[in-house]
């Protein structure tokens, strides 16, 4: 399947990593794949233990008019972004 499709986005471009990727999956989808890449692949998994606290922090005024100036419409106290998923 080509990027376009998968991604559903008009004109999209190939790209070499992501269609490496695909292949990977195919890959291991049909039993073809490296065991070597499998054990890699489970030794670098993370358990729910070892990761961080979710947790907000402040922005600074500098990061907020940032942010700002790539969204700058607003919608009821939310930033506006561009509609990127098409159904």
């Amino acid at each position: 399947m080509s990027l376009e499709i998968l991604s559903n986005i008009k004109d999209a471009k190939p790209s070499q990593s992501v269609e490496k990727l695909f292949d990977t999956v195919r890959d291991v989808a049909s039993g073809q794949s490296d065991v070597d890449f499998i054990v890699l692949m489970a030794d670098s998994a993370v358990e729910i233990n070892e990761l961080r606290e979710d947790k907000a922090i402040e922005s600074t005024e500098t990061e907020r008019k940032i942010i700002i100036e790539n969204f700058p419409l607003e919608k009821n106290n939310y930033l506006v972004v561009p509609k990127v998923i098409e159904e």
